[in-house]
């Protein structure tokens, strides 16, 4: 049913966003279902079969079985879409490793349109996640507001589904390899068509072996598939023999959505779902919501090289970046340092030492000559500690006795975190090798662990960040990646070049050309990229999303 939540990047079920009641009893049109008294459907009568076989080429064609429609949703980033869903992670993970091609041949057969009614009032959970926002936005408590705003995309996701279709769907997805779609002969309607003829015996219980191979195409189809998978979504569950009027005999009574359709989680904060709340606030919450939803968007884009076949593809990457044709500069790395200030409370200095780094080249707070120091983000931080006093209280100034009582002091520090980037020549072997990063939350991709590689040191870098650096040239090179520079939410980076960005910073907020960007920390919702050589740090599974 559409009026829940829904994640548009994993392409799941979230949280219920419209009140669903059932207290005026409405069925479909053909009385075959009770539905919500907020939906209304649209029967398909003709109930259509339909069979098509596609052949999806790039992993960047591919789209959701069950979701194209609301993946295509312009109005936010939507070239990430569905790209952390188990099914895309799955065809860009056989196409890019095992050098295939997709064909899909599916049966779709269409039910039902089901829809919510436009003036569909909130469900209470949801409501009274957005109250509690909106009461801490009037009470100036902006922080708070944000992480509840983030938690609240945790559980409803990006976006609500206005609209789906429900039926039932028989897929057979196979991968092929791409050297065979390049032969001459080897055109994309004969391939199609062996596709349609490899599911057909499928679903009619025949063997490959009794296949009409007459051609010769359709055994060469099956000799070089390296991967098949048949799924039922919706309908009876499929087994091995299963025939289609088996399949679509069970179908009524186990429809599932076929597409879904809807809009930003945010579209449905407005004066007329929220009329207990002024219209300033209700578009002051309804802005929080949409930050919150377009940092998960921002977090979970991977710029870099999408082009399989260049020599700088990143596989992680799921935006272009333009780094496919970049050759790459040899810069050095001076090294990073970190100030800090303590603000208020007595606990300032304590906390100031442990955040603190002096840049071990120079000894000092500052950067070699020939080097210049780049001012990566400026935070503060702060941390309540109890301190127990105590005193003598006197009667007459006679009768004494010693009172003690816990009293609670909140202490406040701001750090300036900076990174050396080269001004100009420098001499040979001189500054450091870089060899990665790690945090409390992540690992050093060089060692798979919190760890810095034989020979390397950590450096403090924000509040968790651990870069590591060595000046062994010899022992340290075999560790050593090129380094392209940092860069964040508040500062460019110098080695990219100038942009159209403010006086105070001027620096593209990128990697120079043959570089990619990675993601070393999230701090205070601002995020800290670094720039390695393109094609690095990029083996391995596809990662995860990043949830708010």
């Amino acid at each position: 049913l559409p009026g829940g939540g829904w994640d548009n990047l994993r392409n799941l079920d979230m949280g219920r966003v419209i009140n669903l009641g059932y207290s005026l009893c409405k069925t479909t049109e053909d009385g075959s279902y009770i539905i919500p008294d907020e939906i209304f459907t649209i029967p398909r009568k003709q109930s259509n079969l339909d069979i098509n076989s596609e052949l999806i080429e790039s992993w960047k064609d591919y789209q959701s079985i069950t979701s194209a429609s609301i993946n295509l949703e312009l109005s936010l980033f939507s070239s990430i879409n569905g790209k952390f869903s188990y099914d895309f992670h799955r065809t860009k993970t056989h196409q890019v490793k095992d050098h295939a091609v997709t064909t899909r041949v599916q049966v779709r057969n269409l039910v039902y349109t089901a829809k919510i009614d436009p003036g569909a009032v909130l469900d209470k959970g949801f409501k009274k996640q957005l109250l509690t926002i909106a009461s801490h936005l009037e009470n100036n408590q902006t922080r708070m507001a944000d992480f509840l705003a983030e938690l609240l995309v945790l559980n409803y996701g990006t976006h609500t589904i206005t609209s789906l279709d429900a039926g039932a769907s028989l897929v057979q997805e196979d991968q092929i390899k791409s050297t065979f779609l390049k032969d001459s002969w080897a055109t994309r309607s004969a391939v199609t068509a062996s596709a349609g003829v490899a599911f057909h015996s499928v679903i009619s219980g025949k063997n490959e072996e009794s296949l009409d191979v007459s051609s010769g195409f359709t055994k060469k189809y099956l000799e070089n598939r390296t991967n098949s998978r048949v799924e039922s979504i919706g309908g009876t569950p499929f087994y091995p023999g299963i025939t289609l009027k088996t399949w679509q005999e069970g179908i009524k009574n186990q429809l599932v959505a076929l597409d879904r359709s809807g809009l930003p989680l945010y579209f449905f904060i407005n004066p007329s779902t929220l009329p207990e709340l002024p219209t300033p606030t209700v578009k002051k919450l309804a802005k929080r919501v949409e930050m919150a939803i377009r940092r998960y968007y921002t977090f979970n884009t991977y710029p870099g090289c999408t082009d399989a076949t260049s020599p700088n593809f990143n596989f992680h990457a799921n935006a272009d970046d333009g780094s496919c044709e970049g050759v790459t500069t040899n810069f050095t790395f001076g090294g990073v340092f970190q100030e800090c200030a303590g603000l208020a409370g007595p606990d300032t200095n304590t906390m100031c030492r442990e955040l603190e780094q002096r840049n071990p080249l120079t000894g000092a707070f500052s950067c070699p000559t020939t080097y210049t120091p780049v001012l990566l983000g400026m935070q503060e931080r702060e941390e309540g500690h109890s301190h127990l006093e105590c005193h003598s209280k006197c009667i007459l100034g006679i009768f004494c006795h010693r009172e003690c009582q816990d009293v609670f002091w909140l202490s406040r520090v701001q750090f300036s975190a900076y990174w050396c980037a080269t001004s100009g020549l420098v001499a040979p072997s001189s500054g450091y090798l870089f060899g990665g990063l790690f945090s409390a939350h992540s690992t050093n991709s060089i060692t798979g662990a919190q760890s810095c590689p034989s020979g390397y040191f950590p450096l403090k870098l924000f509040d968790e960040l651990r870069v590591c650096v060595s000046q062994d040239y010899e022992g340290g090179g075999q560790y050593a990646v090129p380094f392209g520079g940092f860069f964040s939410c508040q500062a460019g980076n110098p080695l990219a070049g100038q942009h159209q960005h403010t006086a105070e910073d001027p620096h593209a907020r990128s990697c120079p050309p043959g570089f990619s960007q990675h993601l070393a920390l999230i701090s205070d919702s601002c995020q800290v990229e670094y720039c390695i050589q393109a094609g690095i740090f990029t083996g391995g599974s596809l990662p995860p999303a990043r949830l708010p």
